[in-house]
């Protein structure tokens, strides 16, 4: 049968999902451009046939009025690892399949990214190149060693954990605070899992690392800033609610915060007038740190993997919600049988 996909006008750089989709026979179903909400309009006209949802839905998510509209729906596919646009909790309710690009080339890259902020942070190199870009030399700070400091990562995911590997050979202490991570993975990573609090006090450079739920949105804020050590740096390559902007902004100017790496902002884009993004002590960059053309060419591949697994009754490859699983199948043997393909 024609699947029917639900996808935005546009998916930018991962617009090549929706070919190969269209390649297989899929039909496209694209919102329209102008789309900033789910009016009833919008859902009755394309929730009842969808049959998946593709895409990062900017600016307009997929709720659960829709994601409960949607009764031949089997998965949704964030192309990105985020899953924030999606109330992922309807879904597995409704047994919906999350699928996400958790591939290892996201993962790596951030892992990567992560390192070098660590080492950018210590160097002070946000300062020493806005001093040659106003034109000065050698008057910024010097800068500290990566040897000899303590490292605290927030979160010890998938991406904590990679940190975490490339530190090994560096001689420099690894703290992490995650109430969820296996005490056996940090220990077989040489790192020593502590609460919170401790590690913003012990830590030279902060790693934000953490998703995004209502219990993580501004964990880093101007009280866990203060226990922090004065000159030390701060790196969100999380997610922007994380952190605390203003917060952050007041402990630059302070001296509390001597360097700060951001990549993960509250809102994006980031506001061209944003303090942190012209402040000289701060690298920038617009949430795509990690980013590789090794990524961009291995996302659209992998959306369409995982959308066409579940829609011919296979696992996709890369599922964020393997808790909606038993729904999902109860839901398929449910259907009419010319709906659904069982792939054994």
């Amino acid at each position: 049968m024609a699947w029917r996909i639900v996808t935005t006008a546009t998916m930018g750089p991962h617009e090549g999902a929706i070919a190969q989709l269209a390649a297989t026979g899929c039909q496209i179903d694209r919102l329209p451009a102008d789309a900033t909400t789910w009016t009833p309009e919008l859902i009755a006209r394309f929730a009842p046939t969808a049959d998946a949802y593709v895409g990062t839905f900017r600016g307009i998510g997929l709720p659960r009025a829709v994601i409960e509209a949607s009764p031949r729906a089997r998965v949704i596919t964030s192309p990105i690892i985020g899953v924030e646009h999606i109330d992922v909790k309807a879904a597995t309710e409704a047994g919906i399949l999350v699928a996400h690009g958790a591939m290892s080339e996201n993962f790596d890259g951030m892992a990567e990214a992560g390192v070098m902020l660590i080492a950018a942070t210590r160097k002070a190199l946000a300062g020493k190149t806005a001093v040659v870009r106003a034109g000065e030399w050698k008057t910024a700070p010097a800068g500290r060693l990566v040897l000899g400091s303590t490292i605290g990562i927030l979160g010890l995911g998938r991406i904590g954990q990679g940190v975490a590997r490339r530190l090994a050979g560096w001689d420099c202490e690894i703290l992490a605070a995650d109430p969820y991570v296996d005490p056996a993975v940090a220990e077989g990573l040489g790192v020593a899992l502590v609460g919170i609090d401790g590690l913003f006090r012990r830590s030279d450079v902060v790693v934000v690392l953490a998703t995004l739920t209502p219990e993580t949105r501004h964990i880093v804020n101007a009280d866990r800033i203060a226990l922090m050590k004065r000159g030390s740096a701060l790196i969100n390559i999380g997610r922007g609610g994380c952190v605390d902007d203003a917060a952050v902004i007041a402990a630059l100017e302070s001296g509390q915060l001597a360097t700060v790496a951001i990549d993960a902002w509250e809102t994006e884009p980031a506001p061209t007038d944003h303090p942190l993004r012209r402040h000289p002590a701060v690298i920038a960059t617009s949430h795509d740190v990690g980013h590789s053309d090794d990524l961009y060419a291995r996302i659209p591949v992998v959306a369409a993997e995982n959308t066409l697994a579940a829609l011919e009754g296979r696992r996709p490859p890369y599922l964020q919600n393997p808790a909606a699983l038993p729904a999902w199948h109860a839901r398929r043997l449910d259907a009419p049988k010319t709906d659904y393909v069982e792939v054994i």
